[in-house]
């Protein structure tokens, strides 16, 4: 129900019914109404509404849906035709990272691709593409999370960002079925209690044992710019530079 969804989106954002009609440019007699179902918004309301709430477009979608609309944006299956040319420059940008790793992203840290130095690190090859999940290679006991030296940094930095994407997306989104997962991993509901060593670093380095060698990694994320799919918008590729240290 959109009165529903408009009132838990707004409670999750911290908004008061004032905060959002100020975002949204209308009145917050309006916003009551609309939480109260004695008006129904139009499908551009809705898209103002849920611009004012920063909503990525998977929830701008659902939100549509919600108030009767029909969706406005692509919601495509990494593999359509609408993907490929997402494909096509994520490959580009894999193979140009070479000899160091690279891995493309869903929302909820599925692998979908990756290069083969990548590939390397993790244990496995092409064929684990979206059956693999980073933060269940990170948290989960296994050679991966041995080989991480300094894990209690990386993995709570990981909860960080797992915390923040399930503040943008919500708390039924896929990223919050992975961050429960993460949290039942041992070691990981004393992260928040650890002193981390990487506060006030300029970078968060990965130490990560290969072939019997501690190496040291940072990391830079990509994303496309301008996306009108939801699938598009939540495509990350995380590419590992070499850091001497």
């Amino acid at each position: 129900m959109f009165s529903t969804m408009l009132r838990e989106w707004r409670s999750l954002r911290g908004m008061s019914q004032l905060d959002l009609a100020l975002g949204a440019a209308v009145s917050t007699r309006h916003v009551s109404f609309m939480e109260s179902e004695r008006s129904r918004p139009s499908s551009e309301m809705v898209l103002r509404l849920a611009e004012a709430l920063d909503l990525p477009l998977r929830e701008r979608n659902a939100m549509l849906v919600a108030a009767g609309f029909a969706p406005r944006f692509g919601d495509s299956d990494w593999h359509s035709e609408a993907m490929a040319e997402i494909r096509r420059a994520a490959s580009l940008l894999l193979a140009a990272h070479e000899p160091y790793p690279a891995i493309v992203l869903d929302m909820a840290f599925n692998v979908l691709d990756a290069n083969p130095a990548a590939w390397g690190m993790i244990g496995a090859g092409h064929e684990a593409a979206e059956r693999v999940n980073l933060v269940d290679l990170v948290y989960r006991p296994g050679p991966v999370r041995d080989s991480i030296v300094n894990w209690s940094d990386v993995a709570e930095y990981l909860l960080h960002r797992m915390r923040e994407g399930v503040r943008r997306h919500g708390p039924q989104s896929a990223m919050a079925a992975v961050l429960r997962r993460a949290m039942l991993q041992p070691g990981a509901a004393e992260l928040s209690t650890v002193r981390s060593n990487w506060r006030g670093s300029v970078l968060l380095p990965l130490e990560f044992t290969l072939n019997g060698e501690i190496t040291r990694w940072f990391t830079t994320v990509t994303s496309f710019g301008a996306p009108q799919d939801a699938m598009a918008e939540e495509i990350t590729i995380e590419q590992f530079h070499p850091n001497p240290g």
